[in-house]
């Protein structure tokens, strides 16, 4: 026999527990068990119960090479249960607290390869007594501030393990038996193993595959429910084509705005989707009143083309600094209203804003030459509204005006 721990252990909402890994569930130790004492339903873990509620109590762990004799007299509360230990060393942990001490189940220096099932004997006695907050003291005769009464419990507990019989050659092939009450006195034991009776019957392995697969299969609808209502937002309350998922960039702002138009553009072949593009680049250059700069010819002659933009016309911020003399400013503008008293069209707000209609324009220049078709249209478009701001319409108008087709794929 070995001692693996003696001594005070402290127990909060009667309760200590072993284990090899997580905490034990106080439902899930007890289903399905006689007893109400040792909870042994959580793989790899026993839930103890105390007659203490919040106190030091003592506490006696051995272990065995084969059954121990019977519990002696002394102990008037005797139950059995049976742990497949997860790990050759458990702790016995202290409730909200950390390990208070290691258990070596399996001496040091032993082959620990195959752990054995282990039968747990834990037994009790002055379960009662320890019901009595003050242990059976009396209060009107402790000083005030005088807590001693909580490292002296009336009630202690020894707990005894055992490699279970093996039914082959090898402990941990042992058939594990069922949860026994060898001996039941106090009150106390009483009510925790008729509360561990009326627990719902604990669930098989197939049961709690079942269970685990239905929880996966949920959560994958709603991520899947969160994700299409995600899309839907951000697709205007109408889901789009693999093709339209594809495209990257900035194009949210113009499906906000007008979803018949970019779906009618993502209907048409690439040749019509890069002419719409240089389109909106130049009506965006028209209404900013930069179209006919002599030095962006080249830039228009590579579009029309179907060439990459020169390097030179790549960069918004270069192409503003040329144009006015002087390097772009940016302002942050905050506005600070009431939760729920923001804007009915705040889209609509942003685009009537004042704007400087050349930095809206360069962006449509420069996503005219994207390379993906789609996306240089998308985009070109979002820059030349952004331009035409409070005269959006007038240009959602005329794109349909230039292009019949995108209308006719609707």
């Amino acid at each position: 026999m070995r001692v693996l721990f003696d001594g005070k252990a402290p127990v909060d909402y009667g309760q200590i527990y072993v284990t090899s890994r997580e905490l034990p569930n106080m439902e899930g130790a007890f289903a399905g068990q006689a007893n109400g004492l040792c909870g042994a339903g959580c793989p790899g873990a026993l839930f103890l119960m105390t007659g203490t509620h919040s106190g030091r109590v003592d506490f006696r762990i051995e272990a065995y090479d084969g059954e121990p004799p019977a519990a002696t007299d002394a102990w008037e509360e005797v139950v059995e249960v049976s742990l497949r230990p997860r790990d050759a060393v458990v702790d016995l942990v202290p409730w909200g607290d950390g390990p208070l001490a290691q258990l070596r189940l399996i001496p040091e220096g032993q082959d620990t390869g195959r752990l054995p099932a282990y039968r747990v004997r834990y037994c009790a006695t002055g379960m009662d007594a320890g019901s009595d907050p003050f242990g059976g003291l009396d209060p009107e005769e402790m000083d005030d501030g005088d807590y001693t009464y909580m490292d002296r419990r009336p009630d202690r507990y020894l707990l005894c393990f055992w490699p279970e019989g093996a039914t082959g050659g090898d402990p941990s092939d042992a058939a594990t038996r069922t949860d026994a009450i060898l001996r039941q006195t106090s009150r106390a034991a009483a009510y925790w193993h008729g509360w561990a009776a009326g627990l719902p019957p604990a669930r098989s392995l197939w049961e709690q595959v079942e269970a685990e697969q239905r929880r996966r299969l949920e959560r994958e609808r709603r991520d899947e429910e969160y994700r299409r209502r995600d899309e839907l937002r951000r697709w205007g309350g109408r889901l789009p084509t693999e093709r339209l998922r594809q495209v990257r960039g900035n194009v949210h702002g113009i499906v906000l705005l007008d979803r018949d138009l970019v779906d009618g553009v993502a209907a048409v072949d690439a040749g019509i989707q890069r002419q719409i593009a240089i389109w909106a680049a130049r009506q965006a250059f028209t209404v900013a009143g930069i179209a006919d700069l002599d030095w962006m010819a080249p830039a228009w002659t590579a579009l029309d083309r179907g060439l990459p933009l020169p390097a030179e016309f790549a960069d918004s911020r270069a192409l503003w600094t040329r144009i006015l003399g002087e390097p772009p400013v940016t302002f942050s503008i905050v506005s600070l209203r009431p939760a729920g008293f923001g804007p009915a069209d705040p889209l609509g707000e942003a685009l009537d804003a004042p704007v400087n209609p050349v930095a809206m324009a360069l962006p449509a220049l420069v996503a005219a030459g994207e390379a993906d078709p789609l996306q240089a249209a998308l985009e070109a478009l979002w820059a030349a509204v952004s331009t035409y701001a409070a005269r959006r319409n007038e240009l959602l108008t005329d794109v349909r005006r230039a292009f019949p087709i995108v209308e006719e794929r609707l």
